[in-house]
């Protein structure tokens, strides 16, 4: 099946060069910014604790990115492929494929954006007005990718994945298909999300880090990980606006966040 972008996309780089940086991505998000702006939600709960860490990380200048164990829906990221093929052509086991999956799902922590704050996305990401959307400029796309709404089950993987695991020599072609695109493909069904994707692996770049500095398949579930904040500037965004839900059980304090760092705010009626 055609995914639109991507495999012309995939097709044109060179083959010892990720999706990230890539100035064709870039260009793609930047036509479908229709003001020059990309929009985050955020939903006040009953779980105060959690409100409070939310408000907290307004103050900082920060949003968090959720680990893939952490998503609701479980098939979120799927690869669907013949699993007696894959296994007959590469020699691996099921437990060896599924530990290959695993670690590559670990790789990247990922928050969800959008291109546009319609009342869609209020109701379902804002908890139905109470909750907040910042604004943001984006300076640098390199962790932004598009999503790309279509039959998620109708895109196979098998030759792909047969390929990559037989290659000598790593080919990142394949490892952008069958690592990376899967995060970025959702269902129809989800088309009013509009959606644009951060996706950062970095947690796992320092040795001293929480994940000190190895990936392994399962490893955050293991250590409890669920997740990460990241600075506003590390992602390459600057927070240009907040506007506050009409049923916002916050809003005093998140106004009070918007002077300190001299940021307007308005009340969405």
């Amino acid at each position: 099946m055609k995914i639109e972008f991507y495999d012309e996309l995939i097709e044109s780089m060179p083959s010892d060069k990720l999706l990230n940086g890539n100035m064709q991505k870039e260009k793609y998000i930047r036509e479908r910014i229709k003001d020059g702006r990309i929009y985050k939600f955020v939903k006040f709960t009953e779980d105060e604790n959690l409100n409070l860490k939310k408000i907290d990380m307004l103050a900082n200048q920060q949003f968090w990115a959720s680990c893939y164990d952490e998503f609701i829906d479980k098939r979120e990221v799927i690869r669907p492929y013949n699993k007696i093929r894959v296994q007959y052509y590469t020699g691996r086991t099921q437990n060896e494929l599924d530990n290959f999956f695993s670690t590559l799902n670990e790789m990247n922590d990922i928050s969800c954006f959008t291109y546009e704050p319609s009342d869609f996305m209020w109701e379902e990401y804002a908890n139905n007005g109470n909750g907040f959307c910042m604004e943001f400029e984006v300076v640098d796309f390199d962790k932004f990718f598009p999503v790309i709404y279509l039959r998620k089950s109708k895109v196979k993987y098998t030759k792909d994945i047969i390929n990559l695991l037989n290659s000598k020599q790593p080919n990142f072609r394949l490892i952008n298909k069958v690592g990376i695109i899967p995060w970025v493909l959702k269902d129809k069904k989800y088309k009013k999300e509009n959606e644009l994707r951060f996706l950062c692996g970095d947690i796992y770049d320092q040795a001293d880090g929480p994940m000190g500095g190895r990936i392994a398949a399962g490893k955050k579930k293991l250590l409890g990980y669920k997740g990460i904040e990241y600075s506003f500037a590390y992602a390459g965004l600057i927070l240009r606006k907040v506007n506050i839900g009409s049923k916002c059980v916050k809003e005093s304090e998140l106004q009070e966040i918007c002077k300190k760092l001299k940021i307007p705010s308005e009340k969405v009626v």
